[in-house]
């Protein structure tokens, strides 16, 4: 049996070859909100090892440890301070950024908020109010503002990540966890409006979800789920770079999970 470092060799081996050793000028980017840890720190890892020319955010740069050794590592990856609350903020990096095309833009940034202040006995709406502003608004107000530097590129998409705690369906077997529930419906549908508005501003333009399953981050830990079928970050950047690669105009649709698997609504 091959070991899962072997097998991440491996994948890195087949992203490098299929990339031929892009140079600068022609290497395809991406932009990575929420890059400090998890998810978002992973994607960041394993595009810059691939090649491509990555520009990772984080509210607060000089305390992301991992990050900063990474920016150090890869001479194709820079940091910049962004919280995606912050209208300001956005609009100096696009400004920043004005000119270059990115080819995909995850909107990975979010937050689980206080869960023992999101349930029948105890709702907390300012609580609530910070999670709709970070994991709805966000996405929303990146999307607008980098949507001319992701029209410019080749691959022209925009995903945001999405949960499994955001589908109606799942929920009839667990409650709780009420605004990050909210935030992430209210996101599927706000992504997919703006898909049906915006697709006809450029041919192959992708506004989609993904999801990246039962991850072993500091939020799922957060959450107190302790149930079967958790991944390692590893394994969820596996399988969310080969989603990222085949999701197209013509396939964009419900949530993809990292497995391939569409979630339901």
């Amino acid at each position: 049996m091959k070991s899962a470092s072997f097998s991440r060799t491996i994948t890195l081996l087949v992203g490098a070859l299929l990339l031929s050793a892009p140079t600068a000028a022609d290497a395809a980017s991406i932009l990575i909100t929420g890059s400090n840890r998890g998810i978002g720190l992973g994607l960041a890892q394993r595009y810059a090892e691939m090649g491509w020319t990555v520009y990772a955010t984080a509210r607060n740069p000089a305390g992301a440890d991992k990050l900063k050794a990474l920016d150090a590592q890869f001479d194709n990856l820079t940091v910049d301070e962004l919280d995606v609350t912050d209208d300001v903020e956005i609009a100096t990096l696009a400004k920043k950024l004005e000119g270059k095309s990115i080819d995909v833009l995850i909107n990975n940034a979010g937050m689980l908020g206080d869960i023992t202040k999101q349930n029948a006995e105890n709702i907390d709406y300012d609580v609530i109010k910070r999670i709709m502003e970070v994991n709805v608004y966000g996405p929303m107000k990146m999307t607008k503002a980098f949507l001319p530097h992701v029209k410019a590129s080749e691959q022209k998409k925009i995903l945001t990540m999405t949960s499994g705690l955001g589908s109606m369906t799942f929920t009839q077997r667990l409650g709780r966890f009420y605004g990050y529930r909210m935030s992430k419906a209210a996101v599927n549908m706000a992504m997919r409006a703006m898909h049906a508005d915006l697709k006809g501003e450029a041919d192959g333009l992708v506004i989609g979800l993904i999801a990246p399953g039962q991850v072993q981050t500091e939020l799922l830990f957060a959450s107190g789920f302790r149930g079967p079928g958790s991944i390692t970050v590893e394994e969820s950047i596996d399988g969310l770079v080969g989603v990222i690669e085949n999701v197209t105009a013509e396939n964009v649709g419900p949530p993809v999970n990292y497995n391939g698997e569409e979630m339901p609504w």
